[in-house]
C-alpha cells in the first residue's frame, strides 16, 4: 500500500529518530497516554511544525495546503452554521451555485440539514463537532487530521461519528485521528492503530491485533474497551475464541 505522507528520522519533542507512514486512503488512529506525542505528530503531518524536511507528501495527490485539513478544536468564524460551512469554500473562489450544492450534500451526509440556520451558541457539543467537521471536509481535502474529536461524546454519538469518517474514507479521503480513548476504534472496521509511548511506536496494526495485547496497553496507561477486555479475559479461560466488540457478539460466542 502506497503512503500519502511519511515522517522519517523525526527529532522533536519526545520523538527521537522517529519514522512513520500513513497509507493512502486509510483511517488511522494514533493513540497513547498523555505526553506520548500524538497531538504533536498531527501538527507535523499538517505542516504546522518546522521539522527540517523530515516529512514527505505524495505530491501527485497533496499538491497544496488546501489538500490538508486539520481540526484540533471546535472553532468558528461566524455566528451561524451556514456561514461557517460556506466560508471554507467561499475563500477558494467557488461559485454560489457550486457552494450551494456542496453545502447541501455535506449537510445531508453529516445530518445537520435541520440546523443550518441555527446560531452556533444554540448547538450542543455533538452538533458543533459535526458543523466543524463539515467546514473541514466540504472542500474535499486529501488528508484529514482530527485531534481528539470524540472526547466528550456518548458511545452512540461516537459510533455515528466513526461511521461518518468511514464514509469519507470510502470516498477517497485519508484520515488520521489522535485519541486518548481506545473506545473509539471499536466502531471502525478498516482502521489501523499506532500506539505511542514516550515518542515511540510500541504497537501498530489492525484493530483486533493491537487490542489483543492487553498487557502492553495496560502498562502504558491505556484502558481496553469493556467488551474487548472481557473478551480477552474469557478467551484466556477458553470460554470464547475471538474478541467481541459488542454485547450481541459476546452472547453469540458464549452460546456457541
Amino acid at each position: 500500500m502506497s503512503s500519502l505522507v511519511s515522517v522519517d528520522n523525526l527529532m522533536i519533542g519526545p520523538f527521537t529518530k522517529f519514522s512513520m507512514d500513513i497509507p493512502l486512503n486509510s483511517l488511522v488512529f494514533v493513540t497513547g497516554s498523555n505526553n506520548s506525542g500524538k497531538s504533536l505528530l498531527l501538527k507535523v503531518f499538517a505542516g504546522l511544525v518546522n521539522v527540517k524536511n523530515k516529512i514527505t507528501y505524495d505530491r501527485k495527490i497533496i499538491k497544496s495546503d488546501n489538500d490538508i485539513s486539520y481540526m484540533a478544536s471546535l472553532t468558528f468564524n461566524y455566528d451561524t452554521v451556514l456561514k461557517n460551512i460556506r466560508y471554507s469554500v467561499e475563500r477558494l473562489g467557488y461559485s454560489d451555485e457550486k457552494i450551494n450544492v456542496l453545502v447541501r450534500d455535506i449537510a445531508k451526509d453529516l445530518k445537520i440539514t435541520n440546523i443550518l440556520n441555527k446560531n452556533i451558541k444554540d448547538l450542543n457539543e455533538y452538533e458543533k463537532l459535526r458543523v466543524c467537521l463539515a467546514s473541514k471536509v466540504i472542500s474535499n481535502p486529501k488528508l484529514l487530521l482530527l485531534d481528539n474529536p470524540c472526547l466528550f461524546l456518548s458511545p452512540l454519538e461516537t459510533k455515528e461519528f466513526m461511521g461518518f469518517l468511514e464514509q469519507l474514507r470510502i470516498r477517497g479521503m485519508t484520515i488520521v485521528v489522535s485519541s486518548s480513548l481506545l473506545e473509539e476504534v471499536i466502531y471502525t472496521i478498516n482502521s489501523i492503530i499506532y500506539v505511542l509511548d514516550k515518542g515511540k511506536i510500541v504497537s501498530s496494526g489492525e484493530v483486533l491485533d493491537v487490542l489483543s495485547n492487553d498487557s502492553l496497553l495496560n502498562k502504558i496507561g491505556l484502558e481496553l474497551p469493556f467488551m474487548v477486555d472481557l473478551s480477552v479475559k474469557l478467551e484466556y479461560y477458553n470460554l470464547v475464541f475471538k474478541i467481541n466488540m459488542s454485547p450481541l457478539g459476546m452472547v453469540e460466542s458464549l452460546w456457541k
